[in-house]
């Protein structure tokens, strides 16, 4: 590299010091994509004022909307583009060739993904004891949770005055829904309305609105079965989502920036040498 090109890596801050002269040449992103996930004030801030993408858990259409005007006031508030930061809600694909296809596909998915030790170790969680004794296709457990404190260490289970409470109230609603263990705890772990069940056209079709309306910028697939749950999407989802024109056919460029449609930072050792070197521009 040409010396006036290189410049000296001085850092010293709270966490971690640093004093290096860069021996690789930088990424012809200037800096990797910065993913943001959390959905506190905070949070959103948080991801207005520095993400590039946000994973949000808005995947439902309405949701999505309202969670993208938020997002863009921030934006703007932060003095930010409207479009500077892409959001791609966490959703799960089930397709088929028909819809009663898909809906029994749906259906054999969640019956693989809650197998009766998944759901009675699910349950165990939150009533703090061991219920090994029960019947996964049984009714959920009569016996009353232990009651622990609320700790730094452990944030899951029922805690406090409240554990019994919810107990009951859980018993209660799997009781009205005629649900054993595995089915309740099937409903409680299911993505829902983070989830896209229906043909491959049917799908397709409600994902036109996203796109056309702005909602999202993508999806952040959750495969039902990895490899394997990604094929019906490559093979039969995209192609119609690009007969829709919603899709590319083309790659935009050749990095993950340039693909997701993000604006190439500016520099800040721009006036160094007062060009980018050669070799940078294609690592």
């Amino acid at each position: 590299a040409a010396p006036g090109s290189v410049r000296r890596v001085r850092h010293d801050g709270q966490h971690y010091s640093v004093d290096v002269v860069p021996k690789l040449p930088r990424s012809a992103q200037y800096r990797p994509v910065l993913f943001q996930a959390g959905d506190s004030p905070d949070g959103r801030d948080f991801a207005a004022r520095q993400a590039d993408v946000i994973f949000s858990a808005h995947a439902k259409f309405d949701a999505a909307r309202d969670f993208r005007r938020d997002i863009v006031a921030r934006s703007l508030k932060a003095c930010r583009g409207a479009n500077d930061v892409k959001i791609m809600p966490a959703s799960e694909f089930i397709l088929a060739a028909t819809p009663q296809e898909a809906r029994d596909k749906k259906a054999w998915v969640r019956s693989l993904q809650i197998g009766p030790q998944q759901a009675i170790a699910y349950l165990e969680q939150f009533w703090g004891r061991e219920l090994q004794g029960y019947d996964p296709d049984g009714p959920l457990p009569e016996i009353d949770p232990v009651v622990e404190e609320t700790s730094e260490t452990r944030g899951s289970g029922f805690h406090g005055a409240k554990a019994r409470q919810l107990a009951d109230q859980w018993r209660a609603e799997a009781k009205e829904k005629g649900q054993s263990i595995r089915a309740f705890v099937s409903s409680k772990t299911s993505r829902g309305d983070a989830t896209f069940n229906g043909s491959y056209t049917e799908v397709a079709d409600r994902l036109v609105d996203y796109a056309r309306t702005g909602a999202v910028d993508g999806f952040n697939i959750s495969p039902w079965l990895i490899p394997t749950g990604l094929d019906d999407i490559v093979n039969h989802l995209v192609p119609e989502l690009q007969e829709r024109g919603i899709y590319p056919t083309e790659y935009a460029g050749t990095t993950l920036r340039e693909n997701l449609g993000l604006a190439t930072p500016v520099r800040s050792d721009a006036g160094v040498s007062g060009k980018v070197g050669a070799g940078a521009r294609h690592a």
